[in-house]
């Protein structure tokens, strides 16, 4: 008798395909709902229609039962008989049904894909679990409801949201990839991992679980801004996702993140001064090299028509010159490099593999990516690494930094990278701003970004650290750029023990921390963690493997995602320590 009640209540939203109130049992099950029921709990169906004539009341109220994996077993043995077509429902609605796979936190199961379709006058919508689409406009319109359990992933796929949760919480903590927590599925919660199946549909692929993040992460920030999602339904879904992706990454330029004001008693501590109430605010700003594949013309901000371009679509005719900076000749054929022998001599040392393989591994290892994308590959192939030459290095010195420094090299044979992520984090941890730095870490560049971070001069925080404030001030300067005038820009303590030199008269003036008492407590130690841009690096610069093949729309929608949900995790903590978080 339990088992009936827990399965018949389970079977609710099939019941109630077929009546018009949704809230009203209906006086009869369906007859494939029977034939289901007498089959599973092995009842005449006699029984059946007797208990559901006295108990569907009381089913219709109860809570969602809690279905075990065995009983899970009768659905899948019992549940490939309902039929694909169901009869009209009044004069107007007709439903269609089809088969698909449902991913879930006790692995993937059979189940079936259901959609009511509306024919009443012009009408013509088609609603399915999470989304309504106007078929004579082509439009998906997401339900307006808090986020579901779940995720209609595709035509024949669905997801637990927790299941997606889960993936993105692996990722926010360990780093992990959309193809690793595939793999971790596959193997570890699902059957289908350990064993030699041929239906491919019930094992989860790392597009899926991407999908998953992306859908998961549009339904909460359409839901925050109090409006529904919306796309067109024709096409590619990557390709819709694409646009709404982007159109994200400018509402978060503008904008910035839900912390870009951030302050709390770790990060803004009461200073003893002269004047009342004297709260000095801090923030740190620093670089990591982490980037995305972007168009080899320096300084373009194009997006590449996919990661293995080298150029985008305003620079495509330079596609067939030589690679050289400075040269303007066209390419020798079936070679990157043009007659000139200086230029061909340096891309037949680059076809010297054996030289080649051991120059790509010492710059992965310079790059700080010492495992694979994924812990399957022991390798990754030599076509997919980048790689620049120096010109002007001599040929048995290639592997080292010339005493010149950091040159640029002036032949780039391979995709060129983003140059870095510049970081705005304050003292507690809270991350407040990125953004990407494209062509180099300039000054100016730094100026910019700080400005578009905080427009408005009162909410400058009283302490910027920036590991290069000596050139931003004598930059400042040269500009009469008085936008910072009441903040103080000091060097952090460690880049200025380490990175900066004592003869640097401009340096040791106008950037030394210590030259501002508000910065040092009673007890002589700091009174703000000026390394807490540093340790944000740490944290971001486990993606490397991750974003380094991503397109522009993938990789600013990831990262400013991981960012805010690292922040509300370390908003939340702050709370719980009573760091009273604003």
């Amino acid at each position: 008798l339990d088992q009936f009640i827990r399965f018949a209540h389970h079977l609710q939203p099939e019941i109630s395909l077929g009546t018009l109130k949704s809230d009203t049992p209906p006086t009869s099950l369906p007859e494939h709902v029977q034939v289901f029921l007498s089959c599973a709990l092995e009842m005449p169906l006699s029984t059946i229609v007797s208990l559901w004539s006295s108990l569907r009341q009381y089913i219709w109220g109860i809570p969602q039962p809690h279905i075990t994996l065995l009983e899970h077993s009768l659905f899948n043995e019992h549940g490939s008989q309902l039929p694909k077509k169901h009869k009209k429902i009044g004069k107007c609605f007709s439903i269609s049904r089809i088969a698909a796979t449902y991913f879930t936190r006790d692995g993937p199961f059979p189940a079936y894909s259901t959609s009511l379709r509306c024919k009443a006058g012009s009408c013509n919508i088609r609603y399915y679990l999470n989304f309504s689409v106007n078929l004579s406009l082509n439009l998906r319109q997401y339900y307006d409801q808090p986020l579901p359990e779940i995720i209609h992933l595709e035509e024949h796929s669905f997801i637990q949201t927790a299941v997606s949760e889960l993936f993105t919480a692996c990722t926010l903590f360990a780093w992990v990839s959309a193809q690793n927590c595939a793999l971790i599925y596959n193997h570890a919660l699902s059957s289908y991992g350990r064993e030699e199946v041929s239906e491919s549909k019930f094992m989860l692929t790392s597009t899926q679980v991407w999908r998953a993040f992306v859908l998961v992460l549009l339904l909460k920030n359409w839901r925050e801004r109090g409006r529904q999602l919306t796309m067109q339904n024709h096409g590619d879904l990557n390709d819709q996702l694409k646009e709404i992706m982007s159109e994200q990454n400018q509402l978060m330029i503008i904008e910035g993140q839900p912390e870009r004001l951030h302050a709390c008693d770790t990060c803004k501590k009461l200073i003893p001064s002269d004047f009342p109430n004297s709260y000095k605010g801090l923030f740190v700003m620093d670089g990591v090299t982490i980037g995305h594949p972007c168009c080899k013309v320096h300084n373009c901000t194009q997006p590449l028509p996919n990661n293995r371009h080298q150029w985008c679509q305003t620079h495509m005719d330079r596609q067939h010159m030589c690679v050289f900076a400075e040269c303007d000749r066209p390419a020798r054929s079936g070679h990157r490099t043009c007659s000139e022998p200086d230029h061909s001599k340096y891309e037949d040392y680059r076809n010297l593999k054996g030289k080649g393989f051991f120059l790509l591994r010492q710059r992965l290892q310079r790059a700080g990516i010492h495992q694979p994308s994924t812990l399957l590959s022991s390798f990754l192939p030599l076509e997919s690494l980048e790689f620049e030459l120096d010109v002007d290095s001599d040929e048995q010195d290639l592997m080292h930094k010339s005493d010149k420094g950091n040159w640029p090299s002036k032949a780039l044979f391979a995709r060129r990278r983003t140059h870095n992520e510049q970081l705005v984090v304050c003292a507690c941890g809270i991350i407040s701003a990125r953004a990407t730095m494209s062509g180099a870490e300039a000054i100016s560049g730094v100026k910019d970004f700080l400005k578009s971070v905080y427009p408005n001069q009162n909410n400058l925080p009283d302490v910027i650290f920036h590991d290069n404030n000596c050139h931003l001030q004598s930059h400042l300067q040269a500009q009469q750029d008085l936008f910072f005038r009441g903040t103080m820009l000091p060097v952090d303590v460690f880049h200025f023990k380490s990175k900066h030199k004592e003869s640097d008269e401009f340096c040791q003036k106008h950037c030394n921390p210590l030259q501002w008492t508000e910065l040092v407590g009673d007890n002589g130690e700091w009174v703000f963690n000026s390394s807490a841009a540093e340790q944000g690096n740490v944290w971001i610069g486990g993606y490397q493997a991750i974003v380094r093949e991503m397109l522009p729309h993938n990789y600013n929608f990831f990262l400013d995602k991981m960012i805010k949900r690292r922040n509300e995790v370390l908003v939340a903590k702050l709370r719980r320590a009573g760091n009273a978080p604003y």
